[in-house]
Formats: C-alpha cells, structure tokens, sequence
C-alpha cells in the first residue's frame, strides 16, 4: 500500500464517521432542542473514532553493514555482512496513551484533541542479504543473522523516521480531525503532547552496525 492509498483510506472511513455523527448530532439535537443546549456528545464520539484513523505508511529503503571482530593474540578475524532493506513502515498514535483526550466547549462548537507524540506502529521488513564475511576461526554463526536482523529491523525504523514519517502523522491528523469537526459546524484545536520526538536508544553492545 502507498502512502497515497494509506491517506484515501481513512478519508472514505472518514466519511461513514462523519454521517454517523451528523445523524447522532441530529438526533441529540432534537433531544437538547427544547432547552436550547448544544450536545457535544456525537462530536467527541467522532473525534475518538476518527483519531483511529490518523496513520500514515511509508515505503523505505536503507542497505546497512555489520561487521563483528575477534582478535586472536595479535590478528583480527573480522566477520559481517551487508543488507539491502525495503519494507513498509506505519506511524500513528497509541490512543491508550494516558495523553490522549478530546475536550469540547459545547457553547463555542469548538474541540480540542489532545494526541500523544506520535510513534512507528509496525513494521513490514524485506531483507536482502549480501556480501557476507567470514572464516573458519571467526564464521557467521545463526544467532549472529538473527541479531543482525534486529539490528535492521531497527535502522529501518530510523529510515522511516529520517523520511518524516512522524510529521506527517501529526499533520495527517490535524488533517482529518479539522475536517471532520468542520463537518459538524465546530472547530477543531489539535496538540500534539511532548513536542520533539525521543531520541532512539543506543545500539546494542559490541561492534555493531557500522557505516
């Protein structure tokens, strides 16, 4: 799926939220008509629902080199290998997140989304292997691919970081949440809760992935 697809997507699903809403609204309505109040209700309900839907997908692709020595009295044996990675990453809002929350001012037809910063929620890999190096005193071993593949798993999460893949979540979602408030007359103020994202953890022990 592209990312174009990945932002039709919630547009349609958009849509079928939106109708629902309007025709809770109306009906809240004709309840609240008689005393002249405004629910907000159907709105935070579409708000919740809609912020589902904020999530974005980018296609990425990184090739990386690990290389791993082991110094035998005063000769190193190194041992390595290069992957081409491709995959699919998808970033987005944990809405379990004790951030998130949808307020209204029923009176001013305004609501405010309050998301948590935005993370990767899953990732799709393809590794290619390549150029692999290694010896009878120092051989690559199947732990050593399986920790390498971490490893990647990792530098193509950075790769869908380094593509912005978490300003375009935030802007995705100030998107769909503004347009869907428009649709029930109100506004819409969305914050995105602990600004800059966090830097990624260190690379595990030892020699690791080098440039």
């Amino acid at each position: 799926m592209s990312e174009g697809t990945a932002r039709r997507l919630p547009w349609f699903l958009l849509g079928l939220v939106v109708a629902a809403g309007l025709w809770g609204a109306y009906a809240a309505g004709r309840r609240s008509g008689a005393s002249g109040r405004v629910s907000s209700a159907p709105v935070v309900m579409a708000m919740r629902r809609i912020a589902q839907l904020a999530t974005v997908e980018v296609e990425v692709a990184d090739v990386v080199h690990y290389e791993e020595v082991k110094t035998l009295f005063v000769f190193d044996f190194p041992k390595g290998a290069t992957l081409r990675l491709r995959g699919r990453v998808l970033g987005g809002f944990d809405l379990e997140s004790p951030d998130f929350a949808v307020t209204a001012d029923a009176p001013a037809r305004s609501v405010h989304v309050r998301l948590p910063r935005p993370r990767l929620l899953a990732l799709d890999p393809r590794f290619e292997w390549f150029e692999e190096t290694s010896g009878w005193i120092n051989p690559i071993k199947p732990e050593d691919r399986n920790r390498w593949m971490l490893w990647a798993r990792g530098a193509l999460g950075r790769a869908a970081k380094d593509a912005g893949i978490e300003g375009k979540a935030i802007e995705h979602a100030r998107e769909l949440l503004s347009g869907s408030a428009q649709a029930f007359g109100w506004s819409a103020d969305v914050t995105v809760v602990g600004g800059a994202p966090a830097p990624d953890k260190p690379t595990p022990e030892g020699r690791g992935p080098t440039p």
